[in-house]
C-alpha cells in the first residue's frame, strides 16, 4: 500500500494574466496522466491459483491474456478481485487555492496506490514517469505487500472445514487489495491467512456494502461463517 501526496509548485499571480507555470494545471495533467493509466496484469502464485480454479469451471486455461475476462465470472465481486491483477493508483483527493482570480503557489493532491508483491520496483517506477519531474511526492503511508504460499496444514484445515458445510463449494485463495494485520504479523515472521467465511445470497452485490451507507452482512451467512469456524477451530 502507497497512500501519497503529489505537490506541485508554480507562481503565484492574478487568474485573468497569463501564466505559464500554474502549479494547478501541472497538477491536473499529472492526476489525469495517472487516473488513465492502462496498467499490465500481473498474475502472483496466490491470483495464478485462483484464475485456474475458475478457469477450470469455464473450461480454459487462464493465461495473463484472459485474466481480466475470466476475473468476470465473478460478477460485482470483480470490483475487489480484479483489484489484485495489477497494480493500481486512484486520485482520492485535490486541493489548491483560496480564492477564484488568485492563482496559487502549490495544489497537492492524495493518491491510493496499492502495489503487488515482486512488482513494487515497477510500480514506482511507473508511478515516476506518469508524475513528472517538476511533482514531489510524498508518502503518507508505505507498507509491503504480503503473499503466503497456498499450502500446508492450516490450509488443508480452512478446505475441509468449509466442505464439510458446503460440499459443492470450490475452494481456491485471492489476494487481499486492501490492507489487514496481516502486514504487522509479518515482522515477526508469522505466516497469515484471512479466513472470514460468507455463504452469500447470489443477488448481493457483497463488495459494494464496503464501508457504504448500508455496509451490513446477512445473519444466515455469519451463522454459515460461525460454523464453518468452529469446525476449523476444532482441527487447531
Amino acid at each position: 500500500m502507497a497512500w501519497m501526496r503529489l505537490t506541485s509548485r508554480g507562481r503565484a499571480g492574478h487568474g485573468s494574466m497569463i501564466n505559464d507555470d500554474n502549479a494547478v494545471t501541472r497538477l491536473a495533467s499529472a492526476v489525469a496522466r495517472i487516473g488513465a493509466h492502462e496498467w499490465p496484469v500481473r498474475l502472483t502464485p496466490t491470483m495464478r491459483t485462483l484464475l485456474a480454479a475458475v478457469g477450470d469451471l469455464a473450461g480454459e486455461e487462464a493465461t495473463p491474456e484472459n485474466a481480466v475476462r475470466l476475473m468476470q465470472e465473478f460478477g460485482p465481486a470483480t470490483r475487489m478481485l480484479g483489484a489484485v491483477l495489477k497494480n493500481s493508483v486512484n486520485p482520492t483527493m485535490l486541493e489548491a487555492g483560496y480564492k477564484v482570480n488568485v492563482i496559487p503557489t502549490e495544489a497537492t493532491a492524495h493518491l491510493d496506490g496499492r502495489f503487488l508483491p515482486g512488482y513494487e520496483e515497477e510500480f514506482f517506477g511507473t508511478l515516476r514517469e506518469l508524475v513528472g519531474d517538476d511533482i514531489a511526492i510524498d508518502f503518507v503511508s508505505k507498507q509491503p505487500p504480503w503473499e503466503m504460499p497456498y499450502e500446508g496444514a492450516v490450509v488443508d484445515a480452512m478446505t475441509r472445514s468449509l466442505l464439510a458445510e458446503d460440499p459443492d463449494a470450490v475452494v481456491a485463495p485471492y489476494l487481499m487489495s486492501a490492507g489487514t494485520d496481516a502486514k504487522h504479523f509479518s515482522k515477526l515472521g508469522i505466516r497469515t491467512y484471512g479466513f472470514v467465511p460468507l455463504r452469500l445470497p447470489d443477488d448481493l452485490d457483497f463488495t459494494a456494502l464496503f464501508h457504504g451507507v448500508d455496509e451490513r452482512v446477512p445473519v444466515d451467512a455469519l451463522e454459515f461463517g460461525a460454523r464453518v469456524v468452529d469446525r476449523f477451530l476444532d482441527q487447531a
